[in-house]
């Protein structure tokens, strides 16, 4: 893969979920009118659960396209039977795992839906969840192919369908959160139609005994780290509901929202940088990922900071003033993902060691950060409230990628900066602290934080001037 096309590709990935999440932004204002405090705590209570059991329909088996496809890439027909047997077991998998859990949804589920119905609410998650996996599955071959435009037109349409469905059912016809869920389940059912086509003269269905058992081998042991990693990030909601309520829910996930800006820019990234970082390794030329590294983590954090400073007033600019208390969980959300960025880096070295010495590595550490950031919201939540959440969410990320730091290249020859990309962030939250400062005159205190992000942003140039200039002349990062 050359870096150009891991800049176009990178591109593609970030500015559409960039683009999603700032129609999301501009759909905040209108959502937040039909929809109260106790609707979106309801749709991110069914959202999170369905993370969770997503983790057992898809059995971290996406994962092994981008893996495996540059062992077969030069057998066609193997390409074949690999994304064959990846999509017919996953499709098996997925109606059993449902029997299961609707038999068993008094136990499996009900304890986790305090104040949530399961009917409709639950049931309608249960939908997408069913017939997400094989759209997941067909976009995965697509990153693995290096084929970013196709996927950025997917996700597009996917979106643009979604979203249409969705003011439908809730400004015109008023449905609260049933129309958010069934908007979202309704749009699978057409994906997972539309994947079938698509996908069908790309794949030979069936499944090959010796591929699936490589390929289990492979995801098996990614399972709890992919487990623990949706923990780590959602938990949070279902503890908020458990201990407080429903509508504080809705608020916690409002500024979570506009804090994860910084995970959708990462993951963007990441899923161009991961081929990339595969193909450096093999070619045994990594010499340029450590720098790539130290430029998207300042870059990361940049964002970050500006979140920090500027979304409390955007908040109480564009949603009612029950949302408004949303904002103080931002620095916090905004550098926890910062620190999901760093974690990127380090774990694409284990990743790719193919004999899975990595990935038991892995496992351990996330696991570790999970059951961390359940005791820490266990314990704040109930005497900070949600800011106790975001508190636990930005110690368990940063422990996480320290954790990692003095494994990653175990298996890999690389040399990441690691201070730096451990600190670094560390010292732009502390920048990001001044918006919790009490100020009487509004004005002047937002003067205040634009002269301060001007400032680091200048500060960040000087340090990245030589290769800013690259990018410019050459039009492109990575070289």
């Amino acid at each position: 893969m050359s870096q150009k096309k891991l800049l176009k590709n990178s591109g593609i990935y970030s500015i559409l979920m960039l683009f999603q999440k700032g129609i999301n932004f501009i759909l905040i204002p209108v959502l937040t009118i039909y929809l109260s405090t106790y609707d979106y705590g309801v749709v991110a209570i069914v959202i999170a659960i369905n993370a969770f059991l997503n983790v057992f329909y898809l059995l971290s088996l996406p994962g092994t396209l981008n893996r495996f496809y540059y062992e077969f890439k030069d057998d066609q027909e193997k390409i074949k039977k690999l994304f064959g047997t990846i999509i017919t077991f996953v499709l098996f998998n997925s109606f059993v795992v449902t029997g299961i859990i609707f038999l068993g949804r008094k136990w499996l589920l009900l304890p986790f839906l305090e104040n949530v119905d399961f009917f409709p609410f639950m049931a309608l998650g249960l939908v997408s969840v069913i017939f997400n996996p094989c759209y997941a599955i067909y976009q995965s071959s697509l990153q693995a192919r290096q084929e970013g435009v196709r996927f950025g037109k997917n996700n597009a349409i996917f979106f643009l369908v979604n979203i249409i469905l969705l003011l439908t059912s809730v400004i015109l016809l008023d449905m609260g959160a049933k129309g958010v869920l069934g908007s979202l389940a309704i749009t699978n059912i057409i994906f997972f139609i539309y994947t079938l086509s698509r996908f069908r003269k790309d794949i030979t269905f069936g499944i090959d005994v010796d591929i699936l058992k490589k390929s289990l081998k492979y995801a098996f042991p990614l399972i709890p780290h992919t487990l623990s990693g949706v923990t780590t990030m959602l938990i949070d909601r279902i503890i908020i509901n458990k201990l407080l309520n429903t509508s504080l829910v809705g608020i916690y996930s409002i500024g979570n929202n506009f804090g994860s800006i910084v995970f959708l820019i990462a993951s963007g990234i990441n899923q161009a940088f991961v081929p990339w970082f595969n193909q450096k390794i093999k070619d045994n030329d990594q010499k340029s990922i450590p720098e790539i590294a130290k430029l998207l983590i300042v870059f990361y954090s940049v964002i970050a900071l500006g979140l920090s400073f500027f979304s409390k007033e955007v908040i109480m600019l564009i949603t009612p003033k029950a949302y408004h208390a949303s904002w103080i969980v931002i620095p916090c959300i905004s550098f926890a993902f910062v620190y999901h960025g760093v974690y990127y880096f380090f774990a694409s070295a284990l990743f790719y060691d193919i004999q899975g010495r990595g990935n038991r590595i892995i496992p351990v550490f996330t696991i570790l950060a999970a059951a961390i950031n359940i005791v820490l919201n266990i314990t704040l939540i109930p005497r900070y409230g949600i800011f106790g959440a975001a508190v636990a969410t930005l110690i368990s990320k940063f422990l996480l990628s320290v954790s990692l730091s003095f494994f990653y290249n175990k298996f890999v020859q690389i040399k990441y900066p690691v201070l730096y990309m451990v600190l670094m962030p560390l010292g732009f939250y502390i920048v990001s602290l001044l918006s919790y400062m009490p100020y009487f005159d509004v004005y002047h205190f937002l003067s205040l934080k634009i002269i301060i992000f001007v400032v680091v942003l200048f500060l960040c140039f000087l340090h990245f001037k030589k290769r800013i200039k690259t990018l410019f002349k050459q039009k492109r990062i990575f070289y």
